[in-house]
């Protein structure tokens, strides 16, 4: 029953509004609602819902179920589906992410799509992106996780992480919970006490109702009852809600009190009792099924009864697809009443019939259904039996993280099930090893962690596959140092000659980490090893990755970017032979990298990694491809990328997080936006143990003397290069995709600038020809030699090379040279408008800084209209204000992905290619605008 009136909550609506108010400034928080069962939480909750909406703000719900608390996101998942049908924005934020939240909901894609393969850091800052995107106007969102005392670790993590994050969005994510669940003795109790402790979370205890309020609340549910009998509700419920509404209502209709004090037991018995035969049986057969059960269900399990009686009964309320029942309370005491040989036997008729629904093409999630309910049906055999076949499938299928998921939860079950136990030690093998090529690290740590400690008693072959999958962990997840003394610890333990699939890999293990700590001779020693090693344990997996370690090294060493092209592209046609979309994902990647940026096979990559379900390697390739369109004069289209997945990069894989970082920092570098560069370039960034590596550290170098290059800081410009350059004269090879040092123009520029042209020479004459590099290379090699020695005859090659490339912002210097060195004007203006035309709006003014001083004026850029939508239209304002997009994103309360989308599609529409063309063009529009 629920209450007519909302009373004795005054202080804390007070104290939830004004978190909300804090939320809508861009402050947002967690906010802890507990108390005992029926104390009004969810009451609560729905209060500040109806209020919440009533101001014209946005609302989701999700909550957790004891039927579903061993199913990962559970309460999330719920909250996605309400979205579909109450918010629908967050619902179409969500389906563009669909790559990691399948993981959560598996209907959130489209048919046919793999994915899934998320590690917990990626999912849990998807989630929060597409609340940060659907967020509109100036009021916060309101994301209600009602009960998470039942739900999954899972979701439990995810309100720890929001805690940490929520500080600067507009989202309050209000988590109730009965504080009797969560007590000293619970797992949580101390990370909860913790939770408490920050300062982004706000607690919210709801105690009992004095009299006063609890007669307030008995006289609102039953308006005629005697003053004596209020009183003695009030007594007798203790001040609890739930109990005062429940005895108030059945006092009302008996016109008697009902005896305590298992009031809610009484009350479905009572409400049961008006039902007929088929109501009762329907009543069990609902409060085995859970919490909330499909109608479609229903309908299977019992088709010639009518749930509608028991929504008259007062037990269940309609809930989207199906019915839940009115309180979680009520199914608690509707299934202890169900007799536990019944119970088991209904337990068992649910887990057929999702079996039989899931077999028909039902929904992806039935196989952790099914077996919930097989368990509790006294089958942890048959149960574990689901889990594991529905692992199977899904690595068939190739989705790998979807295997790794219900591996996981076979793997709790069998620790569960002490019948179970001879079955652990295998479970625990395979959920190592999928969660490790999910690339899951967060899961996979405690497991792997715990696997190790026990290796002692391993035989040497199994000893070696735990420690290839250790090391890899280690390596990937930022621990570098640790991984490399593991891995030579483990190496030597190992034979030299021992031909076996698991010396292989370990040996291939040690060749990654030696390449990227740029030793590559000892990388090499080991890639040999192991192709020697795979080929005599006849392992084709094993040989092909030892063959692609051999391609990198011997660029690394020789630098024979046509050989490694030629390399790669073998591999790519023997791997696509072999069938694994991730590798082949992965051989695109460095077919595009080697062959000068080619965008075919990064689409060609993209494509297969989406099949893979492997969110992270898609975002590498992303990122991959964002750089490509950087170069090429794109740096909207790159943004909208880097915003998108470079948080997925920096939190998935901590060893490529330098990566994203050097690909944002080149953006703002690009567009002249130093201060944002330099924040990343100088921030705490700098000093993890990924950013020191060689294979990072000579890039986070380069882009440091592009940053003082743009400062006018000649000899920091000139150190910052020196170690690329350096690294090309003693043999390590590195900017791949660029193909060599390619800030070469900015360094020989430094070095004239200090008046010391004789090492600019030496310079130039001891870095590498083009030819078998790359384009990007070679038009970097023929402007340095133009800066170098400024001839007509120089410029014209230099200028042919950039175009060539195409690498429009090396163009645009390349004619700001000209312009400065040969007095060329016609060169400036068109170098001003090149770069203001690609967004490159500093290098622009000093473009036009030059032709002034030849005595020219800036040509007045040509625009063409479009059709803005109103959003659109006040973007492009703020983009004529010289507002970047995080600017625009705090000044309008949107997320910066949202704002990138935007700012892209304003150039698409306009047919523009810079930030510059909006500006002039919407001064054009104010101009022609009727005051």
């Amino acid at each position: 029953m629920v209450a007519t009136a909302f009373v004795g909550r005054a202080e804390v609506l007070g104290q939830l509004d004004e978190a909300l108010a804090g939320a809508a400034a861009g402050a947002g928080c967690v906010a802890l609602i507990y108390g005992e069962a029926g104390i009004g939480k969810t009451r609560l909750c729905r209060q500040v819902q109806d209020e919440h909406r009533r101001r014209g703000g946005q609302v989701l719900v999700g909550r957790g179920s004891p039927e579903e608390s061993a199913i990962a996101y559970g309460p999330i998942a719920d909250t996605l589906r309400f979205a579909r049908r109450a918010e629908p924005g967050v619902w179409e934020s969500a389906r563009a992410r669909a790559e990691v939240l399948r993981v959560i909901t598996p209907e959130i894609g489209r048919a046919g799509e793999r994915g899934g393969g998320a590690d917990r850091p990626l999912v849990f800052e998807a989630l929060l992106e597409v609340v940060e995107e659907a967020t509109h106007g100036d009021q916060a969102m309101l994301w209600v996780l009602d009960d998470v005392h039942w739900a999954d670790d899972a979701t439990w993590h995810f309100v720890r992480y929001a805690a940490r994050r929520v500080a600067e969005m507009s989202l309050v994510v209000a988590v109730t919970y009965r504080e009797e669940e969560i007590g000293p003795a619970s797992a949580r109790w101390a990370s909860l006490a913790q939770l408490k402790r920050d300062r982004c979370v706000v607690t919210v205890p709801l105690r009992r109702l004095g009299t006063p309020d609890a007669e307030r609340l008995a006289r609102a549910v039953a308006p005629d009852l005697p003053r004596e009998m209020v009183a003695q509700v009030a007594d007798r419920s203790a001040g609890t809600p739930l109990l005062i509404e429940e005895l108030a209502g059945l006092a009302a209709r008996s016109g008697e009190y009902p005896p305590l004090p298992d009031v809610v037991r009484i009350t479905v018995r009572d409400r049961a009792g008006r039902l007929g035969p088929a109501g009762r049986d329907l009543l069990e057969v609902a409060a085995v099924a859970g919490l909330s059960v499909d109608a479609r269900l229903l309908r299977a399990l019992r088709p010639e009864a009518a749930p509608e009686e028991l929504v008259a009964a007062g037990l269940l309320e309609p809930d989207r697809d199906g019915f839940r029942f009115r309180h979680p309370l009520l199914q608690e005491s509707a299934y202890s009443d169900v007799p536990p040989s019944r119970r088991a036997a209904l337990h068992e008729e649910v887990a057929g019939r999702l079996s039989k629904d899931s077999a028909a093409g039902g929904s992806a999630p039935a196989a952790e259904r099914v077996a919930v309910h097989l368990d509790r049906a006294g089958q942890p055999v048959a149960a574990l039996a689901v889990l594991e076949e529905g692992a199977q499938r899904a690595q068939a299928a190739g989705e790998i993280g979807r295997a790794a998921t219900l591996l996981l939860a076979a793997l709790g079950l069998a620790r569960r099930c002490d019948q179970l136990a001879p079955r652990r030690a295998g479970l625990e093998q395979q959920a190592i090893e999928v969660l490790s090529a999910a690339r899951r690290w967060s899961e996979l740590d405690p497991l792997i962690r715990d696997a190790w400690s026990r290796s002692g008693t391993l035989r040497p072959e199994e000893r070696a596959s735990l420690a290839s999958l250790f090391s890899s962990h280690l390596f990937w997840t930022g621990a570098v140092a640790e991984a490399w003394s593991f891995i030579e610890a483990e190496l030597a333990k190992v034979g030299p000659a021992q031909a076996s699939r698991h010396a292989a890999t370990l040996a291939a293990r040690g060749s990654v980490i030696a390449f990227f700590r740029g030793d590559n001779e000892r990388a090499l020693r080991y890639a040999e090893r192991g192709l020697a090693a795979a080929r005599s344990a006849g392992d084709a997996a094993a040989e092909w990755s030892s063959r692609h370690d051999l391609a990198h090294i011997h660029y690394a060493i020789d630098g024979n970017r046509q050989a490694a092209a030629e390399a790669f592209s073998e591999l790519l046609a023997s791997n696509q032979a072999a069938g694994s979309k991730i590798i082949e994902a992965w051989a695109h990647f460095d077919v595009a990298c080697h062959r000068g940026g080619a965008l075919s096979h990064v689409e060609s990559g993209i494509r297969a990694a989406e099949q893979a379900g492997s969110p992270m390697v898609l975002a590498e390739l992303q990122l991959l491809r964002g750089g490509i369109l950087l170069l090429r004069g794109r740096p909207d289209e790159a943004e909208s990328l880097f915003v998108r997945f470079g948080p997925e990069l920096r939190f998935g894989e901590p060893l490529l997080a330098p990566w994203g970082d050097i690909s944002e920092a080149m953006l703002h570098l690009h567009r002249g936006d130093l201060a944002a560069a330099r924040r990343l370039l100088c921030g705490p960034a700098a000093t993890t143990e990924a950013a020191q590596l060689e294979y990072h550290a000579i890039e986070w170098s380069a882009a440091l003397g592009w940053l003082a290059w743009e400062e006018n800081r000649w000899a920091d410009t000139a150190r910052h290069l020196e170690p690329s350059a350096q690294r090309w004269r003693s043999g390590t090879r590195f900017h791949i995709l660029a193909g060599g040092p390619v800030f070469v123009p900015l360094h020989v520029d430094a070095l004239l600038r200090l008046g010391r042209p004789a090492d600019a020479a030496a310079l130039l004459e001891q870095v590498p020809g083009g030819r078998q590099l790359s384009p990007f290379y070679d038009a970097a090699l023929a402007v340095a030699r133009f800066r170098a020695a400024p001839t007509a005859d120089r410029a014209e090659e230099a200028a042919a090379a950039a175009l060539a490339a195409p690498w429009p912002w090396l163009s645009g210097l390349t004619g700001r040279w000209r312009g400065e060195l040969l007095a060329d004007p016609a060169a400036a203006k068109d170098a001003a408008a090149l770069l203001a035309g690609i967004g490159a709006d500093r290098q622009a003014r000093r473009a036009e800084e030059t032709l002034r001083k030849l005595g020219g004026r800036p040509a007045q850029q040509r625009v063409s209209a479009g059709p803005l939508s109103a959003r659109e239209m006040e973007v492009a304002r703020l983009v004529a204000e010289g507002l970047s997009n995080p600017a625009i994103a705090r000044r309008l309360y949107l997320s910066r992905p949202t704002v990138a989308s935007h700012v892209a599609h304003i150039l698409t529409k306009l047919g523009f290619a810079s930030r510059a063309q909006i500006a002039a063009w919407v001064a054009g529009q104010s101009r022609t605008d009727p005051a």
